[in-house]
């Protein structure tokens, strides 16, 4: 037993004495990644084709320089355990497609999973760390990103270090991006073994999504800085689900708040719309400022609404919370195998079809509508009252569960009878229970919103927004937010200088709108005429000064001399009466 205990506190002390030293993430990572659009549908064209595209685009010049492959790029291990590609997307191998992306002046990154297998089912790394990090180098990748799925329940502190150290060892700089969402605190310590982490769950494309996650990032401000940054996923711009309004404000939360801006959409048929968000490089100025001190919502303000609102939504996202008797928590199973939210225009629904385990969320009915993928059987569902299972009717085998066992979000996954896939639904109160929590449907809040972030050289960052549904006024007060004196201030969107009074600010949004804003404190002006005079009057008081000292010493010079000459007339004197 004291031998056991000895070797604990000695893995402790030696725990406790690494930390990474790669020199990288000095500013949050730019770049781009496969999975928010394409997911598993991915080939060795389409990644040369990307590089191709980001190279010719010009978002390498403002700072984009990663191409990521993410999930599904792996398919199994050779004799030696050495992690094998897809031989059917990727006949080539990982290498020719890193070497490609670094003779364009891009860095190249790889997935894959702190677990046995990564989330879309290939195999993991857990349990060889030191292989697959050895093999990253050997083809010259530059980042990897490391999730979190099938992980045996192991404590992610006794998972992902490993992985840092294994690829610290390989003498490479990898950035090592720790894919953790957002679990056992991993901002409080992921730091000292990573580069980025994830403090949330994955984005939808979905203006609620977008806000939930920023909100869920923001918690975790005093722990992002240069070397390790707070990660809260990908973005979404470009890729439909929102409008170009909400596509910028996502791209300002991101900006101020230092998190990494990695694209997500399909960047071989980037309009000029979502390249305008993506490369404006005065809001990329604010994420990459030397400082590197996260934003953070300092002021949220109640929008007054008309007494006749009613809120509208074409979609939402699903969380089990605590239970409240709201609209938002009831639900009705419908003959047609739907499952509506109160919003009776809402279907629960699998996004896009996908085939693997993915969130549910609501949105716009479509059942009966064969035109949509699986024929909107993504929408339809099967509840069994005897079994307290939901069942998905695009694939039976797949139940209504809760994310990751834990939620706050729902998924479907394969159906094995486990207590997070059994819901009880009330037919009175229309709710579906798990765990003592009710299936709720998110609405947002209707608020605007004031973030603020530090800058160098004393600037600052302030991002005003209207999170509501209606034309909202915000105010800010400089003094009430700590921002004191004289400022230059600076539209980053509409790239304008504006008048900076010291009372503050109010501007009036549309919804889902924002204003970003830099403020540079005023340097005055220098002044050569008041600088001649000063000048000038400082010189008449010198020779002033010295010809008072000249007259005076003159004088005592004529003093002394009349005292020589009458010296020496007494001694004369004095010489012819001894005579």
């Amino acid at each position: 037993m004291e031998k056991i205990n000895f070797i604990f506190l000695l893995s402790i002390i030696l725990r406790a004495g690494y930390c990474l030293d790669n020199g990288l993430g000095i500013t949050p990572q730019m770049g781009w990644n496969t999975w928010n659009k394409f997911q598993c549908n991915i080939s060795e064209q389409l990644i040369r084709d990307s590089i191709d595209a980001l190279n010719k685009s010009g978002l390498i010049e403002v700072g984009y320089k990663y191409i990521n492959l993410d999930d599904c790029w792996q398919s199994s291990r050779d004799s030696n355990n050495k992690i094998v590609p897809d031989p059917k997307a990727f006949p080539n191998g990982i290498k020719p497609l890193v070497d490609y992306a670094h003779s364009k002046g891009l860095l190249f990154g790889l997935y894959s999973d702190a677990g046995t297998k990564t989330c879309a089912g290939r195999p993991g790394s857990l349990g060889y760390e030191v292989e697959d990090a050895n093999t990253y180098a050997e083809w010259g990748v530059d980042y990897l990103k490391y999730d979190n799925c099938f992980n045996n329940d192991i404590k992610s502190i006794d998972r992902y270090p490993k992985m840092s150290e294994a690829l610290n060892k390989t003498g490479r700089p990898i950035f090592y991006s720790i894919c953790q969402w957002g679990e056992e605190e991993v901002a409080t310590w992921a730091k000292k073994y990573g580069n980025s982490w994830r403090t949330t769950g994955d984005i939808s494309d979905n203006w609620n999504s977008m806000l939930r996650i920023i909100d869920l990032n923001d918690k975790w401000y005093n722990y992002s800085g240069p070397g390790g940054w707070n990660d809260p996923d990908m973005l979404e711009v470009g890729n439909g689900g929102m409008t170009w309004t909400e596509y910028k404000t996502h791209f300002s939360l991101w900006a101020i708040s230092k998190a990494p801006l990695i694209i997500g959409c399909d960047i071989t048929k980037l309009d000029d719309k979502t390249k305008e968000i993506l490369a404006n490089t005065e809001v990329i100025a604010i994420n990459q400022d030397k400082l590197g001190k996260q934003g953070r919502k300092i002021k949220s303000t109640n929008i007054t609404l008309p007494d006749d609102y009613e809120p509208t939504l074409t979609e939402s996202e699903l969380e089990i919370v605590d239970c409240n008797g709201k609209n938002e928590q009831k639900w009705y199973i419908g003959e047609d195998l739907s499952i509506k939210n109160n919003n009776k225009d809402l279907c629960m629904e699998i996004p896009n079809c996908v085939d693997f385990d993915t969130k549910v969320k609501t949105k716009a009915c479509h059942i009966g509508d064969k035109s949509y993928c699986s024929e909107s059987k993504n929408q339809m569902w099967v509840y069994s009252s005897e079994n307290k299972t939901i069942h998905s009717s695009m694939d039976p085998s797949k139940c209504l569960d809760i994310y990751n066992s834990k939620g706050p979000s729902v998924q479907t996954f394969p159906c094995d009878g486990r207590e997070s896939q059994k819901w009880e639904y009330d037919i009175n109160s229309h709710t579906l229970k798990t765990k003592g929590k009710c299936l709720t449907s998110l609405v947002s809040s209707e608020v605007t919103e004031v973030w603020v972030g530090n800058l160098e050289n004393d600037s600052y960052a302030v991002l005003i927004l209207n999170r509501g549904s209606v034309n909202a006024t915000a105010e800010v007060n400089w003094e009430e937010i700590g921002i004191e004196g004289e400022y230059k201030m600076r539209d980053l969107w509409d790239k304008k200088n504006l008048v900076f009074t010291k009372d503050g600010y109010k501007v009036t949004l549309s919804p889902h709108d924002c204003i970003f804003l830099k403020l540079i404190p005023e340097v005055k002006s220098f002044n050569f005429i008041v600088f001649i005079i000063v000048i000038s009057i400082f010189l008449f008081i010198v020779i002033c000064v010295l010809s008072i000292v000249f007259y005076i010493r003159k004088r005592q010079g004529k003093s002394i001399e009349s005292s020589n000459i009458g010296s020496k007339l007494v001694e004369e004197s004095r010489n012819e009466n001894e005579q």
